[in-house]
């Protein structure tokens, strides 16, 4: 039986030493910085207000700034003659001149591809370019040079079709917006091909121009006050407005450890870190450190930005509502040493238990078989 009582005692000190090794999931943070594989970890503070810096993206050499699209004020354009616009001519008190086809002729007459249109007396004219005060001084020009004296001339644009914008994606009429006198912001184009579907992501909308695309989240435009409608198109641009369901598969982030459901949280517009937690069912009251909930955000190919909240009061949480995710961020809760220590337990019991019975068999065998062999000398 001192055999059995030392054994015993070698568990339980195998077990006290295992709580040292026992199998876990804790974060080994940095106290501040630091570098591993030539990739910086640097540590930063949620309920001090240590938001960590801004992150940095690659410069896209074919991206443009939105600012650069944006006018102080919209300018007074004077529309300028193009292909197939559609001119119209009054001679005041000279009908024959006016509509020198009757009833049969339509409200104006169209500019040919390349840019000329012919009118009776005046001759061929190259339009395309003109205002439609320049054309009207011309065509003045020419019939008090041949038949009339002093004419009435009034010039106007009837059609345009010379200069578009084309609209595509999740809006309800995609297709071509032309352009008129008056100058085209982004809500004019949108309007004008009946807005976004229901199935748009509207934090995505991007204006192509030239060389250079650039992203308009108009969500985030009207909460921050951005004028929108300071965004001027011009002729040739492209605008596109994606679907929801195409651009929300990398707007996502990973909500891991100690949560009642661990999993993928999907973002719509903006994601806030006590949003996260709320939506994976909050920290487990039991297992979770509240101190020890943590942000892993992989700001650039070189660094790795760690956010740390100590949710041990009301003020920290409120930071955790002002902090915001960025897509592809990875939430962590940590367990506390309690829950390791409970887990750890739970692992070797059925093992100690086995041990413990295995002994109690030995020691009931030996004790069988000296009981067999004292009675044998009797």
């Amino acid at each position: 039986m001192n055999k059995i009582g030392i054994a015993l005692c070698g568990v339980a000190a195998a077990v006290l030493n295992g709580c040292f090794a026992a199998p876990q999931m804790r974060m080994d943070i940095p106290t501040d910085s630091t570098t591993y594989n030539g990739i910086t970890f640097k540590l930063h503070s949620i309920e001090k207000g240590d938001m960590g810096e801004p992150v940095v993206a690659a410069v896209n050499p074919s991206e443009g700034k939105l600012e650069d699209l944006m006018v102080d004020t919209l300018p007074d354009l004077e529309y300028r003659i193009g292909p197939l616009d559609m001119v119209q001519v009054v001679v005041w008190e000279h009908p024959e001149l006016t509509s020198p086809m009757g009833q049969y002729q339509p409200a104006g007459q169209k500019v040919t591809t390349d840019g000329k249109l012919f009118y009776p007396y005046a001759g061929e004219l190259q339009v395309a370019g003109l205002t439609a005060q320049e054309l009207r001084l011309e065509i003045t020009r020419r019939l008090s040079d041949k038949i009339l004296n002093d004419p009435q001339v009034d010039v106007r644009v009837t059609g345009y079709h010379s200069r578009k914008a084309f609209v595509t994606g999740a809006v309800n009429k995609p297709g071509f917006v032309n352009f008129d006198e008056n100058p085209m912001t982004l809500p004019d184009a949108l309007a004008a091909v009946g807005g976004f579907e229901e199935s748009a992501d509207p934090t995505f909308v991007q204006l192509r121009r030239g060389d250079k695309v650039y992203n308009i989240d108009y969500i985030r435009a009207f909460k921050d006050n951005i004028a929108i409608e300071r965004i001027l198109v011009k002729p040739g641009d492209q605008v596109f407005v994606p679907l929801k369901s195409d651009t929300e598969r990398d707007r996502k982030v990973y909500v891991l450890g100690e949560v009642a459901r661990s999993g993928i949280v999907r973002m719509d517009n903006y994601l806030s870190l006590a949003e996260a937690l709320a939506a994976s069912g909050g920290v487990n009251a039991i297992n979770a450190s509240s101190k020890d909930i943590y942000v892993i955000r992989n700001s650039s190919p070189e660094k790795i930005d760690i956010y740390q909240l100590d949710a041990k009061n009301a003020m920290a949480l409120a930071m955790a509502d002002r902090f915001e995710l960025n897509p592809r961020d990875i939430v962590y809760v940590d367990a506390s040493g309690l829950a390791t220590w409970n887990r750890f337990i739970g692992l070797i019991l059925p093992t100690l238990n086995a041990t413990i019975s295995t002994f109690n068999n030995t020691s009931n065998a030996i004790q069988h078989v000296q009981y067999i062999h004292n009675e044998g000398w009797k």
